[in-house]
């Protein structure tokens, strides 16, 4: 994996890459260069090689966030065993790699990337960064401690889950603030349609409601198909609330959010 990110609070992405022998970063300048990468990895961890720690793209998720909240991006990975973190100080070094929680993991169920996402962001609108996933009985969150931690995770939902049959050949499922009050609902793109579950403020969602019959699997929802038809969350006319934007077959679709449901026409 690679990702464009602040690695150092200038303002400025960095690239930052994970390849076998751990994790590698570009430093961008002034002028929008990228400086030649170091003649060692950053961090000797988080990389596919067995001494790095044996990670694999297809079944481990590595991402940068802000755990602590002092304003530097640590790395989280999800390994067999559960979720790791690699605290960032203030010279921009990577620490050693901790392990802070037996879940998320494939030893845990977790079987792939693709079949269950994880994300890493605030679910409270304030805070330290949670983990919010979409595993095998629903949706689980654990609540960031604000120091790289965090706490036992919960079932929240018994919903968006390979349980409840959601699959990742099927049907895409998102995390974005669809209501404008700054907390991330779930927005998943189903069999029959769009499926939203709003967030409650305090890392919980409601019940999942059926806001638009299109963008779905099924024939009658626009036969949509997850390699063939992206779609996105975004918003396209400026009033601040999240659009549906998808590609179908003959072109591009829109759905305008009225708020707590979408209109495509």
């Amino acid at each position: 994996p690679r990702f464009l990110a602040d690695t150092t609070g200038d303002g400025r992405l960095d690239i930052v890459g994970y390849h076998d022998d751990g994790v590698w970063v570009s430093l961008q300048d002034e002028e929008g260069q990228f400086a030649p990468i170091g003649d060692e990895p950053v961090l000797k961890s988080f990389g596919h090689g067995e001494q790095a720690g044996g990670w694999l793209a297809g079944k481990h998720p590595r991402f940068l966030a802000d755990t602590t909240g002092d304003g530097r991006l640590d790395i989280v990975g999800y390994h067999d065993d559960g979720v790791w973190v690699s605290l960032q100080d203030e010279e921009g070094a990577f620490a050693e790699p901790l392990y802070v929680l037996d879940d998320f993991g494939g030893d845990q169920g977790w079987s792939s990337a693709e079949e269950h996402p994880r994300f890493l962001l605030r679910t409270t609108g304030g805070g330290a960064v949670d983990i919010v996933g979409f595993g095998p009985l629903g949706v689980v969150v654990s609540r960031g401690r604000g120091d790289g931690t965090f706490e036992p995770s919960k079932l929240v939902l018994n919903d968006f889950g390979t349980a409840q049959g959601w699959t990742s050949g099927k049907h895409l499922r998102l995390l974005a603030d669809i209501t404008g009050d700054g907390n991330p609902d779930i927005v998943g793109f189903g069999n029959e349609g769009v499926w939203v579950s709003h967030s409650r403020g305090d890392g919980h969602f409601g019940q999942a409601q059926l806001v638009c019959r299109g963008f779905g699997y099924n024939d009658d929802a626009g036969a949509w198909r997850v390699d063939r038809h992206p779609r996105f969350l975004a918003d396209i006319t400026g009033d601040g609330r999240l659009d549906i934007v998808g590609f179908g077959g003959p072109g591009v679709y829109v759905a305008r959010n009225l708020f707590r449901r979408f209109r495509t026409r």
